[in-house]
């Protein structure tokens, strides 16, 4: 959801405050160490949730480290929910209103502590920062 505009500057826009929490993580390469980690710790965690997640990241710090580690300026917009689905195609747009409305209220697995999960993990997940640096080609 991030756009660069006329300015060069980015922008992020949701349909909610720059202090809602993001579960952020790099699908590509995190989702086989936490497979690794359930399968590793199946007694452990049979009948438990692992969250997969780096952290939870609000807006205002997803672009406070893109910023720094691009050094691209950046903003933050809230937009309202009829907004937010014109920037989708309408046959998406319905589900990812609803699903980024509920990283607010009542919050991405409901707030729950990340810690439990991630001390599954043999090795650390990448973070917002690491995978912007990774993928710094994307945003010029």
């Amino acid at each position: 959801m991030l756009r660069k505009g006329d300015d060069g500057a980015f922008t992020l826009a949701y349909p909610v405050s720059d202090q809602a929490k993001f579960p952020l993580f790099d699908a590509a390469e995190d989702t086989g160490k936490f497979v690794k980690a359930v399968i590793k710790n199946r007694e452990k965690v049979l009948g438990h949730h692992v969250l997969e997640a780096t952290d939870y990241y609000t807006p205002e710090r997803i672009l406070a480290e893109f910023e720094e580690v691009t050094g691209k300026k950046t903003h933050y917009a809230q937009v309202s929910a009829e907004q937010y689905k014109g920037f989708l195609p309408p046959a998406m747009a319905e589900e990812m209103l609803e699903n980024h409305l509920f990283v607010e209220d009542p919050g991405y697995f409901a707030g729950a502590d990340l810690k439990e999960s991630l001390d599954l993990l043999e090795e650390k997940p990448v973070t917002w920062k690491e995978f912007v640096k990774k993928n710094s080609g994307a945003w010029n």
